[in-house]
């Protein structure tokens, strides 16, 4: 989009704004997390001041109200206000355009939005005005004339210099020009200073509610990368121009790329305010639906506006692009084709499409259109910088590091390419470990002692997972081991913020070193085996679909691939959004991965997108996920694959899993009948005086209540202690607790299995206990509360506590198991399976245990230490010799590692001191 300008202001209107003005500049940067689009803004005080001036002439106070958006129907009786007020709102067939009054330049920018190239410059023949250059230089560049658009782009450029004009309007206007030069030729940081400071000028100095000035000084400063300051420019310039389309477009933009879509659809409310049908919502309504990968509804929308501007550059660039996703490259062609007639040579639309396939990971396309963008407008930077991103994830890092060196040369403030290019440069030198089906590089030092692990390992796992989804990658899957978590965060997008640990984007999986720490630097331990077991079934699962399965089909797919139960607060959290009728539908579960909006609904996407592939697998067998993801191969979409895969529409299959899904809560416990609060309730009608108490307690005394109940029961991190402590409480939650023995007894006699019965009946057995030794009953409540609520942790945790300390420790071996298997970043349970797998005389168990404790904390010599006693007791000296080659990285210089190195050469027949997995 461009922005077009005011015309030179009368005097006594300038003295208006000036008089009435108080301080008015862009604000400080904001913070990205705020809202961004504003629902109605506030029109500025100083607007309002200006047009109520008592020395200004009615025809004066007119074009001030028409400036700023204030306009009534007599003012635009008046054609040239008439065809200022169609400008800002985007009436591009207005009749004002035609009439003689109306500035040439403003006719030519109308007629360049409906793509009317060579007529835009018909009407300006005969206009040198620096309005009417600016415009012309923009419908040369679209007409692919480089050198005349740079010609008449640097002819006005001494506009920008200080004291080389006092008309705002022409800073604009040679700001445009920056604008088009900076698409067609390098350049410097100075360069853009110098043209934020002419705008600086023209809106603090020479006009100070010129918001066509803070419009340019926004675009510009979002086109490079600074939305932070982008933000205040671009809402101080709503507030002096309401209606200014071009402002809400822009901020609607910025929100789109943000994936803020409440805020997105404010602008295109405010859009539609402005015009029924208007241009710039129908586009932004396409631009969200092509972020939500629904390209056929995106289609719908270009489809209405080209029926009505058949030659629309950005909506023929976007149409493009919805066909390319939609997997009908054939079509999208026949869409840039039309383009080319209109703007022969332009980059638009090859560099709208690559960007898009891009983003839906369709790697090599992406890659020819981006290419050929960047044979047309070499110098413009976007197409690079996508390139250059996009190789970064293919693992192509020669071909990465050449286009992020030419879009830092053309565009030097773009953060994610100058991060990404400096990483590249990095991992030049970083070491590479070999196996049959992955290449582990990581940096040379210390975290060699996991990669050189890793291969081995990880050729088992691929059988594993190749095997569940009948695929297997073309090629080397590359596992890039990195240091910290901010180079993780950089590897995959190009700034070093991310929420995760590992990610893949298909021929690459990146992964941080698990590793305690400055939150900063490491997000802690974990078992990088199963995080790449994820991360691989996303390799396996994209290169099985050609990188086409839905977001949260692969995300499910991946969790099954865990192999391990779901932990016990996600079972909650399940069966709470079940019970509320708060799980996502088929439709909305993508955005809960991208666009969360509540603090639990990545998560609850996560897990529920794994329960929905569980339903599949049981009610239509394994090979039903197989079907679906072949499907997808071919180039069906999501609405059509489900029911040709399972043979059933989504609709049934939601409503069957519902079904489903409540007869697991049930088996796990959840959702037990009568409820606690029936029962709560049926208590109170039974005894007056704990009605009257229950029902003439305060809130304090409630809440008190609630904080001595959290002390008493479960462990820090237990949910339900944080809940009452928390304040998350109801009084159904507080009454069972604070009930007398009898009311108890009579409901454990009642309701025998209940499991909410049980779960407080043992809380209070165990309060009451203490450090004392457990007696029989309460033992009985722990197995019988197991039982009945098999998910909660709690009473694995009860009798491994008891196991551990009575005469054969060993029995609490199946307790650990079970709390083991939930345990995400602590070892202690594997530690400890591993030492009483070894008094058992089980030393292969033993190893299992030790491999996942070493696994989970790599540079713990002690872990090693018993690693590799327990790996020479199995008979397993390859093993060993790989935990003392890590001790001898870890402890550098011991004479004691030396020699075990030795020995264990010896035994193994010979000089091993090649690692297990080749490097180089």
């Amino acid at each position: 989009m461009r922005s077009h300008d005011l015309l030179r202001l009368p005097q006594s209107l300038t003295l208006a704004i000036a008089l009435c003005l108080g301080p008015l500049g862009v604000g400080a940067p904001v913070s990205l997390a705020q809202q961004l689009v504003p629902d109605v803004p506030p029109v500025a005080e100083a607007v309002t001041r200006a047009i109520g001036a008592t020395w200004l002439t009615d025809e004066e106070r007119a074009e001030l109200r028409v400036v700023h958006g204030a306009w009534t129907d007599a003012d635009l009786a008046a054609p040239r206000r008439a065809g200022r007020v169609a400008l800002d709102t985007w009436d591009l067939t207005s009749p004002a355009f035609d009439d003689p009054s109306v500035p040439p330049a403003w006719r030519a920018e109308a007629l360049i939005r409906r793509g009317a190239l060579n007529e835009a410059l018909a009407a300006l023949a005969g206009d040198d005005s620096p309005q009417a250059i600016a415009v012309k230089a923009d419908a040369l560049r679209w007409l692919g004339r480089r050198d005349e658009a740079l010609a008449a782009a640097r002819s006005i450029d001494r506009l920008l210099d200080d004291g080389a004009t006092q008309s705002a309007v022409e800073i604009v206007a040679a700001a445009r020009a920056a604008l088009v030069r900076g698409e067609l030729e390098p350049r410097s940081v100075a360069d853009w200073q110098r043209v934020l400071d002419a705008l600086g000028r023209a809106r603090q100095a020479i006009d100070r509610l010129h918001w066509p000035s803070l419009l340019v000084e926004g675009t510009l400063l979002a086109e490079r990368h600074h939305p932070e300051q982008a933000i205040p420019a671009l809402v101080q310039a709503i507030q002096l121009g309401p209606k200014a389309s071009e402002i809400w477009y822009r901020l609607g933009m910025m929100a789109v790329e943000r994936f803020s879509f409440e805020d997105a659809e404010r602008a295109v409310k405010a859009l539609k305010r402005a015009r029924a049908g208007h241009p710039l919502a129908l586009l932004l309504e396409a631009r969200v639906a092509l972020e939500r990968r629904d390209p056929d509804l995106a289609a719908q929308a270009l489809d209405r506006l080209l029926e009505r501007e058949p030659r629309m550059l950005e909506a023929l660039a976007l149409r493009a692009s919805a066909s390319a996703t939609r997997h009908r490259m054939d079509e999208a062609r026949e869409w840039l084709a039309r383009l080319d007639l209109i703007a022969p040579g332009s980059a638009l639309g090859q560099a709208t499409v690559g960007r898009y396939l891009a983003d839906a990971r369709q790697y090599d396309v992406a890659a020819e259109f981006l290419h050929e963008a960047i044979r047309r407008e070499p110098s413009w930077s976007l197409p690079h910088i996508t390139l250059g991103l996009l190789e970064t994830q293919t693992g192509r890092d020669d071909r990465s590091r050449e286009a992020l060196t030419e879009a830092m040369r053309l565009d030097p403030f773009n953060k994610r390419a100058q991060n990404s290019l400096l990483l590249l440069n990095e991992l030049a030198g970083y070491k590479a470990f070999d196996g049959r089906h992955f290449i582990v590089r990581c940096k040379p030092g210390p975290d060699e002692i996991i990669a050189a692990t890793m291969p081995a390992a990880l050729d088992a796992m691929h059988e594993v997972v190749a095997g569940r989804f009948r695929h297997e990658p073309a090629q080397k899957t590359i596992i890039d081991l990195m240091p910290d978590h901010a180079s993780f965060a950089v590897r995959i997008t190009g700034m070093p913020q991310i929420h995760t640990i590992a990610a893949c984007t298909g021929p690459l999986i990146a992964i941080e070193v698990p590793k305690e720490g400055p939150r900063s630097r490491h997000f802690g331990l974990f078992d990088w085996l199963k995080v790449l077991r994820h991360e691989y079934t996303h390799t396996i699962t994209l290169s099985q679909t050609r990188n086409r399965i839905p977001h949260w089909l692969t995300e499910a797919a991946a969790v099954s691939m865990e192999l391990t139960p779901r932990d016990w607060s996600t079972c909650q959290m399940l069966a709470r959004e079940l019970q509320q009728g708060t799980l996502f539908d088929l439709d909305s579960i993508n955005w809960g991965f991208v666009r969360p909006i509540r603090p639990q609904d990545r998560h609850l996407a996560y897990s529920q997108g794994h329960w929905m592939v569980e339903f599949m697998n049981e009610r239509f067998g394994e090979e039903a996920l197989v079907r679906l993801l072949n499907l997808y191969s071919t180039g069906v979409n999501e609405t059509e694959a489900l029911p040709q895969a399972l043979g059933v529409t989504r609709e049934i299959f939601y409503r069957s899993f519902l079904v489903w899904a409540s007869e697991q809560v049930r088996s796990w416990g959840l959702a037990p009948t009568p409820s606690m609060e029936d029962l709560v309730i049926a208590e109170r009608s039974r005894d007056p005086e704990l009605k009257a108490q229950f029902e003439s307690a305060t809130a304090d005394a409630l809440r008190s209540t609630a904080e001595r109940i959290a002390e008493r029961i479960g462990e820090p991190g237990d949910p339900k202690r944080d809940r009452l402590s928390g304040g998350e409480w109801t009084r159904a939650d507080l009454a069972p607790l604070d009930l007398d023995e009898s009311v108890m007894g009579r409901w454990l006699a009642e309701y025998p299995k209940h499991p909410d019965v049980l779960e407080r009946a043992l809380r209070r057995s165990m309060a009451r206990l203490g450090d004392a030794t457990i007696d029989p009953l309460t033992l009985q409540l722990v197995h019988r509360y197991m039982q009945a609520r098999p998910v909660d942790p709690y009473p694995h945790r009860i009798l491994a506590k008891l196991e551990l300390a009575s005469d054969n420790p060993t029995r609490a071996i199946p307790h650990l198991i079970e709390l083991d298997m939930r345990e995400e970043h602590n070892n202690a349970y594997a530690i400890e399976l591993a030492r009483l797998y070894r008094q058992a005389g089980d030393p292969g168990k033993a190893s299992d245990s030790a491999e996942r404790a070493v696994r989970m904390d790599p540079y713990d010599a002690a872990l090693h230490e018993l690693a590799a006693a327990i790996a020479i007791e199995a008979g397993e000296l390859s093993l060993a010799r790989r935990h003392v080659e890590a001790l001898n990285r870890i402890e550098p210089g011991q004479p004691r590692h030396e020699a075990r190195l030795r020995k264990l050469d010896e035994l193994l027949g010979g000089d091993s001191k090649v690692p297990p997995a080749s490097g180089r």
